[in-house]
């Protein structure tokens, strides 16, 4: 009924990295961790939570959580890529290095599109960095995960800017918020989407008033609390039409919503679509002409 889910197996796993020769189709799956990858060599096709994208050299992708995807070779062929996985624990770390990839990465995901072709200068530079993290993580040498985890942030770092200049021009820099409570809230959020949470249980759980918790959602993540919890609920809505047989009514509350019909016209406003349709065009590959801009 669902697709492969793949999980940490190890408690202190924070990095992987290596490179994938893939030469035939990649069946459905999801995993407990972030998964990125960078392609240089060959082309095949890739579905991200049923949407159809071209592989090629230069395509650089960063699969969420509640993401699913599956990848298409054409017989005869193979694609070359680079795959790097990181533990979402990373992302919730309490130290500088923590909050700036929170800052990176949740930003990325309030955006649809998780996989972009990358300009060529920019694709060098992807392909340095990718090159430098699998030779750092094959050997052993002092202070070999904050190595690790610079280079990761300068990936990041060049990908958020690349995007920001080519993809999303004029998007307004997000201002800080203080305190370790701020990505604890939003950590807990991220990891209940799917619970009866508001902005009235938070505000006892972490002992801060529903107007602080409104602002740090605001100025953290540029959206209100509401928006971020109704973007996760849908996403994850996604990948259970684009991968299951559960019926719409199941989805609606195995994904948090209290009612069919409050499901619908919220998947309606986010997607412009109903679930029935969005589900239907995954089932014909016919979903990306589709999407709501």
């Amino acid at each position: 009924m669902f697709p492969l889910y793949l999980t940490e197996k190890d408690d202190n796993f924070f990095f992987n990295i290596s490179i994938h020769d893939i030469k035939n189709d990649v069946s459905p799956h999801g995993h407990s961790f972030l998964e990125l990858h960078y392609v240089f060599d060959g082309e095949g096709m890739e579905k991200i939570n049923g949407i159809e994208h071209v592989m090629k050299p230069g395509t650089f992708a960063i699969i969420y959580p509640h993401q699913v995807h599956e990848m298409h070779i054409k017989k005869g062929t193979r694609v070359r890529l680079y795959n790097l996985c990181l533990s979402t624990k990373t992302m919730f770390d309490q130290d500088e290095y923590g909050l700036v990839m929170n800052r990176l990465l949740f930003d990325i995901d309030l955006h649809e599109r998780t996989i972009y072709d990358i300009e060529p200068e920019t694709a060098e530079k992807f392909l340095t960095l990718f090159r430098e993290m699998q030779i750092e993580y094959g050997e052993d040498k002092v202070w070999k995960n904050f190595m690790l985890k610079a280079k990761i942030i300068e990936l990041f770092i060049l990908f958020d800017r690349y995007r920001r200049s080519h993809v999303t021009k004029g998007n307004v820099n997000q201002a800080d918020t203080s305190g370790n409570h701020t990505w604890s809230i939003i950590h807990y959020v991220y990891k209940n989407w799917n619970t009866n949470i508001t902005l009235k249980s938070l505000s006892k759980l972490f002992y801060l008033s529903e107007s602080y918790i409104s602002t740090i959602f605001k100025q953290c993540l540029g959206i209100s609390f509401h928006a971020f919890l109704m973007d996760l609920r849908i996403e994850n809505a996604c990948s259970l039409l684009a991968s299951s047989k559960m019926s719409i009514t199941d989805i609606a509350f195995e994904v948090g919503f209290s009612s069919y019909s409050t499901f619908v016209r919220v998947f309606n406003k986010h997607k412009g679509i109903s679930p029935v349709t969005y589900r239907q065009l995954i089932k014909n590959n016919q979903l990306k002409s589709f999407v709501k801009s």
